[in-house]
């Protein structure tokens, strides 16, 4: 059992259902729009939705109507498969079109904190991973406590003094560096997701009533401000799942930006709920991975003592050659 679940956990992207291909005619908006009819206010699932194709989201951006105005909303049996096959496709656009990597972020930070299923965790766990590897991210910080977290209220009046400042500045009003200043006070506030998300979700708006350079720069700085706190809390948020695959994903991810050192302060002290299969994920990807062969080699002593059917051997090629076969097998059996 821990070897099945082991294997599970610690496969690449290709062990997943719906293979990542990127797709030239692949529309990010359409996939947002759709994973937001299908899910509620608070992340949970809808089972009667309107959900359109590339085309009819052409459609609908075109002539400026809402699908739920003209067209009845149908039952959707599985939610969570959709929710998976949409995530799937947005995240194979690449994240440098335009607004792509917002969205992409967005609903990964969402998804991976909210969605009922465990693979559309995963999925976005290991989204959210890419994507800070994307930005150049090195470091992951914890966000604010829940408590102390900026209240909506005060988000919404950082979004206030931002429309404010943009206002002032386009009616030649405002005082020299008042978007700065706006930005600068967004940049300071502790946000969590919710927060993170509600004002990231308004940034392409707000960059485009900016008025000269000065402004724009100081906007564009706040958005990768926000999209780095959505990656990072989403990250973090994996890590405490229940899930083992969505922790070892989270973990993936986290090594993806921090690199394998990234590791050791985890499994010396484990998170809340962390299994034993959680913390062997990790010993592989040790020692596999890991650029000193010290921690290899001492990754792979503990591999072996915790599992007796694995290579009785110190040598890495042996313990990647022992994982291609249970892939091979767990692919032939399923």
């Amino acid at each position: 059992m821990i070897l099945s679940l082991l294997l599970a956990c610690t496969c690449g992207e290709g062990c997943h259902l719906i293979p990542d291909i990127p797709d030239p005619l692949n529309l990010p908006a359409a996939r947002a729009k759709n994973l937001e009819q299908l899910h509620g206010s608070r992340g949970e699932y809808r089972y009667h939705a309107v959900l359109l194709g590339d085309f009819g989201y052409l459609v609908e951006s075109l002539t400026g109507r809402d699908r739920e105005t003209y067209m009845s909303p149908n039952e959707v049996d599985n939610p969570g498969k959709e929710t998976l096959e949409n995530l799937t496709e947005l995240l194979g656009s690449s994240p440098d079109r335009s607004q792509s990597a917002d969205m992409q972020i967005q609903w990964c930070a969402r998804l991976v904190s909210q969605d009922a299923s465990e693979l559309v965790r995963e999925r976005a766990a290991i989204g959210l991973g890419d994507l800070g590897s994307w930005k150049g991210m090195k470091a992951l910080s914890h966000p604010p406590a829940p408590g102390q977290a900026a209240k909506p209220e005060q988000v919404a009046a950082t979004l206030e003094g931002l429309l404010r400042s943009l206002r002032l500045a386009g009616e030649g009003q405002g005082e020299p560096g008042g978007v700065a200043a706006a930005c600068d006070a967004a940049i300071g506030l502790p946000l969590g997701l919710d927060g993170s998300w509600r004002l990231l979700s308004i940034m392409p708006e707000l960059i485009d009533l900016s008025v000269g350079k000065e402004a724009r720069h100081a906007l564009v700085n706040l958005r990768s401000h926000l999209q780095i706190l959505l990656i990072e809390g989403g990250i973090i948020a994996s890590l405490s799942d229940p899930s083992d695959r969505v922790r070892v994903a989270g973990l993936r991810a986290m090594v993806k930006v921090v690199g394998p050192k990234g590791l050791v302060g985890d499994l010396s002290r484990p998170l809340p709920g962390w299994s034993e299969t959680v913390v062997l994920a990790s010993l592989l990807k040790w020692a596999l991975d890991h650029p000193s062969e010290r921690v290899r080699v001492r990754s792979m002593i503990a591999l072996q003592r915790t599992l007796p059917d694995g290579p009785r051997s110190l040598r890495e090629e042996d313990w990647f050659a022992w994982e291609k076969m249970l892939r091979t097998a767990s692919n032939g059996s399923s």
